[in-house]
């Protein structure tokens, strides 16, 4: 041979840990170097499949005919190729492979020095990647989306890949990357499927209980939240609608029976639609009525704000469905709602035999009693002052101060006239000289007042509010009210 018989020195490692004594970690021989695994194995890098090396006939080489070239100056390894010698085994490259040529691989890597090794510390740096790969999956992927997740993970089996692929290149390291990828698949597999999981029974959970009260996309974005959407009894801040139909007894009574149900889906449609859109919850429909609140079961800042616009859609949307009620010979259909915002005890509240998720409070019997007001002051839409205050960016004509029933403390009460921005200088005019006008009315200053209500009433004679308050003049200066007279005035009736 080329190097005869050269010593064989061992590069030996630290200990294992375990008391098994150290480990061999590479064998050197005339200065080439083999590094060893842990079981003093050598990983050998296979150059392809079978066939990498030129093959020599022995029998070409009996009969003299191989030829010399081949043979001269080379390495040459003897060995058998033929399935039926038992020199065949299972490689990573071919699952028959001649014993001989791993023979010839492990020559070529020893002479080239491109073995790929795994020393002592190679360990503890795949347990780190298997430990990051389950801390980062683990605190992650329940807080994403499935889209993100899916992003993440991909991102982790690129950043894996490109490792393994840096450490056997350039630093002829073998890593073991199986199980980080395999945890990454078993993480993300189970993640999507809990989840997918989790998520259908918490929509199907909340659906079964709020999916009488508001739309599904509602009942959506409630299941992507982590707050519990319970049915029992709380005290939220929040905002009540009531809308009435006008006249309905007389409606009803031009209606035949078997329309009048059809009349009322209708009506009822479109109302409950304008509330869904502006993120509201039905509460009830009591005939031609409906009681609606904004602020639960989904927590909403803007919750006075939705409703104030839900009411003025839905007077927009009576106005649209007129002509097709007029096309079927049904009467016209005139609303009034009332807006009041304040705490309300939310939940699921009645008896063992029926429960609903409904409000109670004294805010939400002042809602009530505002839509019944509407027909007093000649307007379609009438909201408190709390429901004012919680939404500035409208513009609002003050119509009274009153005393409602079942209620001592007086409250004010306003017209919403749409956006600021949206009023014009008219407008603007008008509403200027009625707050003057009712600077003068609460002062007693009532000749005054009843001019400046007399030129209103004048200007604008389809409003029915002006003449109300030239009424109440000539009766308080027929009968004055009293120094202590607060500016309120006093409602007996629902």
């Amino acid at each position: 041979t080329l190097m005869g018989f050269p010593p064989i020195q061992l590069e030996i490692g630290s200990d294992y840990g375990d008391g098994t004594g150290s480990k061999i970690e590479a064998l050197v021989v005339e200065g080439f170097r083999i590094p060893t695994d842990e079981r003093s194995a050598v990983l050998i890098p296979f150059l392809g499949k079978k066939g990498s090396f030129p093959y020599v006939s022995a029998t070409d080489v009996l009969n003299g005919s191989a030829p010399v070239e081949q043979l001269q100056d080379r390495i040459v390894l003897v060995g058998a190729t033929a399935a039926g010698l038992l020199d065949m085994r299972a490689t990573p490259v071919q699952n028959v492979f001649p014993g001989v040529e791993i023979n010839a691989n492990l020559i070529a890597a020893m002479l080239d020095q491109r073995f790929k090794e795994r020393p002592a510390w190679i360990l503890g740096v795949e347990l780190l990647q298997i430990l990051l790969v389950g801390l980062v999956l683990g605190i992650l992927m329940p807080r994403l989306s499935a889209a993100v997740g899916t992003l993440l993970v991909n991102l982790i089996l690129a950043v894996l890949l490109g490792l393994n692929v840096l450490a056997w290149q350039r630093w002829n390291l073998a890593l073991e990357s199986a199980a980080p990828l395999m945890l990454a698949f078993v993480l993300y597999s189970f993640q999507m499927f809990f989840g997918f999981f989790l998520e259908s029974r918490a929509l199907t959970h909340l659906a079964g209980r709020f999916g009488q009260y508001v739309p599904l996309e509602i009942v959506k974005e409630m299941s992507q939240q982590e707050s519990d959407f319970g049915i029992s009894g709380e005290t939220r801040e929040m905002t009540v609608l009531f809308s009435d139909v006008r006249g309905f007894t007389t409606i009803s009574e031009s209606v035949p029976p078997h329309q009048l149900s059809l009349l009322m889906n209708e009506l009822l449609t479109p109302l409950t639609r304008v509330i869904h859109q502006h993120k509201g919850t039905i509460d009830k429909y009591m005939g031609d009525a409906i009681m609606a609140f904004w602020g639960a079961p989904l927590h909403d800042p803007h919750h006075a704000r939705h409703a104030l616009e839900a009411g003025l859609d839905m007077l927009k949307a009576v106005k649209e469905i007129q002509a097709a009620f007029k096309a079927r010979n049904w009467p016209e259909m005139k609303l009034g709602v009332g807006l009041n915002t304040g705490p309300m005890s939310v939940g699921n509240m009645g008896s063992e035999f029926r429960m609903a998720y409904t409000v109670l409070g004294d805010a939400v019997n002042l809602g009530s009693r505002l839509e019944g007001l509407t027909k007093q002051y000649g307007v379609y839409l009438i909201v408190s002052e709390t429901t004012r205050a919680a939404a500035p960016e409208f513009a609002y004509r003050e119509l009274d101060r009153v005393r409602v029933k079942g209620k001592n403390e007086p409250v004010a009460i306003y017209e919403p006239l749409g956006r600021k921005e949206e009023l014009t200088e008219a407008e603007q005019d008008e509403l200027w000289r009625h707050e003057l006008a009712l600077i003068h009315y609460r002062k007693q200053h009532w000749p005054e007042a009843r001019e400046a209500f007399h030129l209103l009433a004048a200007e604008h004679p389809q409003r029915a509010l002006y003449p109300l308050y030239l009424e109440r003049i000539a009766l308080y200066e027929r009968e004055p009210p009293g120094e202590d007279w607060d500016g309120a005035f006093t409602h007996h009736n629902k």
